[in-house]
Protein backbone atom coordinates (compact mmCIF):
# COMPACT_ATOMS: atom_id res chain seq x y z
CA UNK A 1 0.00 0.00 0.00
CA UNK A 2 1.18 3.48 -0.81
CA UNK A 3 2.07 6.38 1.81
CA UNK A 4 0.63 9.59 1.38
CA UNK A 5 2.87 11.86 0.11
CA UNK A 6 3.47 14.40 2.50
CA UNK A 7 1.27 17.31 2.56
CA UNK A 8 -1.86 15.29 0.76
CA UNK A 9 -4.89 13.39 2.40
CA UNK A 10 -4.83 10.21 2.56
CA UNK A 11 -8.52 10.31 1.61
CA UNK A 12 -8.73 11.51 -1.89
CA UNK A 13 -12.51 13.49 -1.12
CA UNK A 14 -10.43 15.70 1.39
CA UNK A 15 -7.64 16.28 -0.88
CA UNK A 16 -8.47 20.38 -1.50
CA UNK A 17 -7.01 23.45 -0.18
CA UNK A 18 -8.18 24.84 3.26
CA UNK A 19 -8.61 28.57 3.82
CA UNK A 20 -9.12 30.20 7.06
CA UNK A 21 -10.30 33.16 7.64
CA UNK A 22 -11.06 35.22 10.49
CA UNK A 23 -14.89 35.97 11.23
CA UNK A 24 -16.13 38.36 13.50
CA UNK A 25 -17.93 36.68 16.64
CA UNK A 26 -21.15 38.43 17.52
CA UNK A 27 -21.26 39.17 21.46
CA UNK A 28 -25.15 39.10 22.65
CA UNK A 29 -25.88 42.51 24.08
CA UNK A 30 -25.50 42.12 27.45
CA UNK A 31 -22.10 41.18 27.17
CA UNK A 32 -20.48 44.26 25.79
CA UNK A 33 -19.53 46.72 27.71
CA UNK A 34 -20.88 49.70 26.44
CA UNK A 35 -24.14 48.15 27.50
CA UNK A 36 -22.98 47.34 30.77
CA UNK A 37 -21.64 50.69 31.35
CA UNK A 38 -24.90 52.56 30.57
CA UNK A 39 -26.48 49.67 33.02
CA UNK A 40 -23.94 50.75 35.67
CA UNK A 41 -24.83 54.51 35.54
CA UNK A 42 -28.26 53.83 35.55
CA UNK A 43 -28.42 51.79 38.71
CA UNK A 44 -26.06 53.83 40.20
CA UNK A 45 -28.41 56.73 39.71
CA UNK A 46 -31.27 55.51 40.86
CA UNK A 47 -31.14 52.62 43.18
CA UNK A 48 -27.92 54.20 45.14
CA UNK A 49 -28.03 56.85 47.83
CA UNK A 50 -25.59 59.66 47.07
CA UNK A 51 -25.14 57.97 43.72
CA UNK A 52 -22.45 55.56 45.42
CA UNK A 53 -22.07 52.27 46.02
CA UNK A 54 -20.14 49.22 47.23
CA UNK A 55 -18.62 47.04 44.61
CA UNK A 56 -20.91 44.14 45.94
CA UNK A 57 -23.93 45.79 45.96
CA UNK A 58 -22.85 46.64 42.45
CA UNK A 59 -22.60 42.92 41.69
CA UNK A 60 -26.32 42.43 43.23
CA UNK A 61 -27.86 44.98 41.22
CA UNK A 62 -26.08 43.85 38.02
CA UNK A 63 -27.53 40.14 39.00
CA UNK A 64 -30.88 41.73 39.64
CA UNK A 65 -30.70 42.74 36.02
CA UNK A 66 -29.49 39.48 34.45
CA UNK A 67 -32.94 37.85 33.97
CA UNK A 68 -36.32 37.80 34.95
CA UNK A 69 -36.32 35.18 37.54
CA UNK A 70 -33.15 36.92 39.34
CA UNK A 71 -35.15 40.27 39.66
CA UNK A 72 -38.03 38.36 41.08
CA UNK A 73 -35.84 36.81 43.34
CA UNK A 74 -34.29 39.77 44.63
CA UNK A 75 -37.68 41.46 45.06
CA UNK A 76 -38.97 38.71 47.06
CA UNK A 77 -36.37 39.30 49.45
CA UNK A 78 -36.73 42.82 49.61
CA UNK A 79 -40.51 42.28 50.29
CA UNK A 80 -39.32 39.80 53.17
CA UNK A 81 -41.15 36.49 51.28
CA UNK A 82 -37.14 35.13 50.60
CA UNK A 83 -34.98 34.73 53.00
CA UNK A 84 -31.58 36.42 52.15
CA UNK A 85 -29.39 32.72 52.55
CA UNK A 86 -31.71 31.45 49.55
CA UNK A 87 -30.32 34.00 47.23
CA UNK A 88 -27.50 32.83 45.57
CA UNK A 89 -25.65 36.30 43.65
CA UNK A 90 -23.14 35.76 40.86
CA UNK A 91 -20.15 38.12 40.40
CA UNK A 92 -20.10 38.56 36.96
CA UNK A 93 -16.47 39.44 35.84
CA UNK A 94 -17.54 41.74 33.07
CA UNK A 95 -19.43 43.46 35.50
CA UNK A 96 -15.43 44.42 37.12
CA UNK A 97 -14.49 45.25 33.58
CA UNK A 98 -17.24 47.64 32.75
CA UNK A 99 -16.59 49.67 36.01
CA UNK A 100 -12.97 49.50 35.02
CA UNK A 101 -14.02 50.95 31.75
CA UNK A 102 -16.99 53.80 33.37
CA UNK A 103 -13.45 54.87 35.17
CA UNK A 104 -11.51 55.19 32.65
CA UNK A 105 -13.65 57.25 30.65
CA UNK A 106 -14.16 59.60 33.28
CA UNK A 107 -18.10 58.18 34.38
CA UNK A 108 -17.15 56.99 37.67
CA UNK A 109 -14.53 57.64 40.24
CA UNK A 110 -13.31 55.39 43.49
CA UNK A 111 -14.42 56.35 46.75
CA UNK A 112 -12.81 55.04 49.83
CA UNK A 113 -11.11 52.00 48.16
CA UNK A 114 -14.08 49.49 47.78
CA UNK A 115 -16.79 52.14 46.42
CA UNK A 116 -17.51 53.85 43.29
CA UNK A 117 -19.42 56.95 42.38
CA UNK A 118 -21.10 58.89 39.82
CA UNK A 119 -18.87 61.82 38.43
CA UNK A 120 -20.79 64.86 36.76
CA UNK A 121 -20.11 63.10 33.59
CA UNK A 122 -21.99 59.87 35.21
CA UNK A 123 -24.37 61.91 36.22
CA UNK A 124 -25.20 63.48 32.82
CA UNK A 125 -25.23 60.05 30.77
CA UNK A 126 -27.89 58.32 33.78
CA UNK A 127 -30.06 61.76 32.82
CA UNK A 128 -29.86 61.05 28.99
CA UNK A 129 -30.69 57.31 29.80
CA UNK A 130 -33.79 58.28 31.67
CA UNK A 131 -34.86 60.63 29.27
CA UNK A 132 -34.27 57.97 26.21
CA UNK A 133 -37.67 55.65 26.35
CA UNK A 134 -36.31 53.32 23.71
CA UNK A 135 -33.06 52.77 25.71
CA UNK A 136 -32.67 50.08 28.91
CA UNK A 137 -36.89 50.04 29.04
CA UNK A 138 -36.43 46.32 31.64
CA UNK A 139 -33.70 47.68 33.48
CA UNK A 140 -35.51 50.72 34.10
CA UNK A 141 -38.50 48.97 35.47
CA UNK A 142 -36.04 46.62 37.54
CA UNK A 143 -34.59 50.25 38.97
CA UNK A 144 -38.28 51.62 39.81
CA UNK A 145 -38.83 48.49 41.54
CA UNK A 146 -36.52 48.54 44.01
CA UNK A 147 -35.19 52.16 43.90
CA UNK A 148 -33.39 52.59 47.03
CA UNK A 149 -34.48 49.68 48.74
CA UNK A 150 -31.49 47.48 48.14
CA UNK A 151 -28.96 48.68 50.97
CA UNK A 152 -25.53 48.18 51.97
CA UNK A 153 -26.85 46.06 54.62
CA UNK A 154 -29.12 44.09 52.66
CA UNK A 155 -26.22 43.41 50.49
CA UNK A 156 -24.44 42.12 53.77
CA UNK A 157 -26.98 39.70 55.08
CA UNK A 158 -27.29 38.51 51.78
CA UNK A 159 -23.47 37.06 51.92
CA UNK A 160 -23.49 36.62 56.00
CA UNK A 161 -26.23 34.87 56.29
CA UNK A 162 -24.55 31.87 54.85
Amino acid sequence: MDEPDEGRAAIPELDAAFIFRRRPVALPGDLRPTWRIGLLVLLLSQCCRQQRSSLTRMHVLNWAARSEVNHADLTALIAGRLPPDQLIVRFDPACNRAIDFAIGEGLLKRVDGSRIELTESGKALAEEISKDSEVYVTEKKLAGAIKQKVSETLVDNIFGAR
